[in-house]
């Protein structure tokens, strides 16, 4: 196999985990808006909660159609950050919309929760907050690095969440080199296509792992809500 070969085998990979990641959301989503008609008063926000399913739905649709191999397949060790591009700011879209999704799922939609039922039945556990914040740091991180380990600074493919956060830290002093906050850590730059391939192996096993975490989160959210709902709707019947 070679180098080409082998970050074509790494991209391809990342690609289905960015699709998972799409699908566990929506399966997730539509879970959530399920008991979520339960309660009249929360329409306006079951309709939002649609409205992002069905875009994810179209990104993950187009996700799929990509051949990554076969556009790979054009280029070699020299050139290959071409192939790389269209890619990178196709994750870009992805997330974009799943920074808006995290923000309004993880906060307006709580507050909504809570003021329109006055209780947290329906709410997220902070362990699941968490856990979503945290895997999407980590896809930010990766399309991130897809970029500028290349040293590509086209600022049509600047993350915005990426830049916003580095504006905070220099307001507030933060220590950039110290800090444990990912989306605040450098990119440095690969010498080689070697080097490419090898790194983005690693990046396809942190995000599997990051997934598989947060998949574990989602099904526990599901089974409360599971046991809160439905298990009392058999005991009604």
């Amino acid at each position: 196999m070679t180098v080409v070969e082998g970050i074509s085998t790494n991209l391809a990979e990342t690609s289905e985990l960015f699709s998972s990641y799409i699908s566990s959301y929506v399966h997730f989503l539509n879970k959530f808006i399920g008991h979520l008609r339960r309660v009249a008063s929360l329409r306006y926000e079951r309709t939002t909660l649609i409205k992002f399913v069905k875009k994810l739905r179209f990104l993950n649709e187009s996700l799929t159609s990509y051949d990554v191999s076969s556009n790979m397949a054009k280029f070699n060790e020299k050139n290959f950050g071409v192939a790389v591009i269209p890619l990178a700011s196709f994750y870009l879209k992805c997330i974009e919309l799943f920074d808006m999704l995290d923000f309004y799922l993880t906060k307006p939609l709580q507050n909504e929760i809570v003021s329109k039922t006055l209780n947290k039945d329906l709410c997220l556990s902070e362990e699941c907050i968490i856990a979503i914040d945290d895997t999407h740091n980590h896809f930010v991180k990766f399309t991130q690095w897809m970029v500028e380990s290349l040293e590509n600074a086209d600022p049509l493919l600047q993350i915005e969440v990426v830049q916003f956060a580095r504006k905070c830290a220099v307001a507030d002093n933060v220590d950039i080199e110290e800090t444990s906050d990912i989306l605040l850590q450098e990119v440095e730059p690969v010498a080689d296509a070697a080097e490419y391939e090898e790194l983005s192996s690693k990046w396809a096993s942190v995000l599997e792992a990051k997934l598989q975490a947060l998949q574990v989160i989602f099904d526990d959210e599901m089974a409360a809500w599971h046991d809160k709902f439905d298990k009392k709707k058999e005991k009604v019947n």
